[in-house]
């Protein structure tokens, strides 16, 4: 069985979860469900990132020690996984010890190798990011990377020799295109020509909260190099059982953390002799009336309370039909109710619906194939090959786009056959015939917004009898999706996506 890794980043425990978190999440687990159901053995990580000042400062105002916040934030994550549905394999936290022995071994790797050297540094610091930049970047005062005030240090750090992959990188990342979207490689390209040795330590009298440098306890290890070390850990590093999934198939990540993902750990990863990721892809941020989300501007989308209101399913649908996955989007409360009303229950619930209500009355034993499923010029099965070759190439817009296009279709197929206008006539047998095709089509449509809409596509196969389709323990081929059932036996699924606030 063909083996596929796939990871979000790890989320600081500093502040509860947001959309911003659910969108990568939601993301990964489309792609992992969708994986599996094509007969993949799939490894989804996910976690939280618990050291650094960042973690130290939140619990510092809560007057709890950094320890008990992570303990107390991780746990709303995993909670907002569960309400998302998310179908993770592992939560990994960086407090634990597994994962701390892991970084401890991976430093002492690249120290071995000669790639860790003891120098100063004198740069721009900014708290939040937890990280130096070039006087270069920094307009104003103001990092360029969240904008808030950064300050100058001069301290003693531990260095990591970029220098000497800088040219191994930028071959491997021009002929892998290891970057995606393609507009997102250049940039990383770009960016590699300006970087130099980073800095991998801080001082312990700075940022207590963190795992301590080896033969060395007065430096703690960047928060960085041991969240990067994660997507490892999670492994078993250096030797576990689940090292088999290495090297990870997609890292997906934020754009603003990119460099991190796209420069620093691939020569991390090359210092300790591992296979590099096969990708990293960067999506955009989810912004309100075209600001960035932030806490002062009292505009952060709350992924608990759109999912009460509208269903985890439809929040997940509207996050990638909304906007093509790598842009930024915009978040309103307008635009995921118009996509509910119209996308969800007016086109794909009230299609559904109709369909199942009809054969439940008129064909109560079932309904049977009369002859094969003819659509004329149009073909399904091929809308289905698109739709896959699209999240392949986490395409999950387009995706979306074919999805609809097939409910579009069927909508006008059934009103333009009227099924019911046959049964006033007495050809029973032509209805049945309309009927099976819809239900042929509705087969294809559920097992497309499967992995975007789990809960309801369960729903339906359920209410057609072809909830094997969806199992997937039982590895699945486009042959086996677009092939012809001999009897749908139909119960009607009730309302799908109930009217809001009614």
């Amino acid at each position: 069985m063909e083996k596929f890794y796939i990871t979000t980043p790890i989320y600081y425990v500093n502040d509860v979860p947001h959309i911003g978190h659910a969108y990568t999440t939601i993301a990964a687990d489309i792609i992992a469900r969708f994986k599996r159901i094509f007969g993949y053995k799939v490894f989804f990580l996910t976690g939280t990132d618990e050291h650094g000042k960042k973690i130290e400062k939140a619990a510092e105002e809560k007057g709890i020690s950094p320890k008990e916040l992570a303990d107390e934030t991780h746990k709303r994550f995993k909670e907002l996984w569960k309400v998302l549905n998310i179908s993770y394999d592992k939560f990994i936290r960086t407090t634990d010890p597994e994962h701390e022995e892991a970084v401890i071994y991976f430093w002492k790797k690249m120290k071995e190798k000669g790639d860790i050297y003891k120098g100063k540094y004198v740069g721009w610091y900014c708290i939040p990011c937890e990280s130096f930049f070039p006087s270069s970047q920094v307009e104003d005062g103001k990092c360029p990377s969240c904008g808030r005030p950064v300050e100058v240090l001069e301290e003693e750090s531990y260095f990591f020799s970029v220098q000497k992959y800088k040219d191994r990188l930028k071959e491997f990342i021009t002929k892998s295109n290891f970057v995606k979207p393609d507009f997102r490689q250049r940039e990383v390209l770009n960016a590699l020509n300006d970087i130099g040795d980073i800095s991998i330590s801080r001082p312990r009298n700075r940022v207590q909260w963190g795992i301590p440098v080896p033969d060395d306890e007065n430096f703690t290890i960047y928060v960085w190099v041991d969240a990067l070390i994660n997507y490892v850990s999670a492994l078993g590093y250096p030797d576990g059982d689940k090292m088999e999934f290495w090297p990870a198939d997609i890292h997906l990540v934020g754009k603003d953390i990119l460099k991190f993902h796209a420069l620093y750990w691939p020569m991390f990863l090359m210092s300790v002799d591992l296979e590099l990721p096969r990708l990293v892809f960067a999506h955009g941020w989810w912004k309100v009336q075209g600001q960035k989300m932030s806490k002062s501007l009292k505009n952060v989308v709350d992924p608990f309370e759109i999912s009460s209101v509208f269903g985890a399913d439809a929040l997940r649908f509207f996050l990638f039909r909304e906007t093509p996955f790598g842009q930024d989007g915009d978040f309103s409360e307008e635009a995921i109710k118009s996509r509910y009303e119209n996308d969800l229950a007016k086109d794909f619930g009230n299609l559904v619906l109709r369909v199942a209500k009809f054969a439940e009355s008129n064909f109560p034993s079932g309904v049977r194939k009369l002859g094969l499923p003819s659509f004329g010029d149009f073909s399904p099965q091929e809308l289905l090959s698109l739709w896959k070759r699209a999240i392949e190439n986490i395409d999950l817009f387009s995706a979306l786009s074919y999805f609809s296009s097939l409910v579009a279709f069927s909508n006008k197929f059934i009103d333009s056959q009227a099924p019911w206008s046959k049964l006033k006539m007495g050809k029973v047998e032509d209805a049945e015939k309309i009927i099976y095709n819809l239900s042929y089509l509705i087969k294809i449509i559920t097992f497309m917004i499967y992995p975007f809409c789990p809960e309801t596509a369960l729903k339906i196969s359920r209410s057609f009898g072809f909830h094997s389709l969806l199992d997937d323990s039982n590895p699945k081929t486009i042959q086996d999706i677009v092939n012809y059932d001999e009897v749908f036996r139909v119960k009607s699924t009730g309302v799908l996506f109930p009217k809001i606030g009614g």
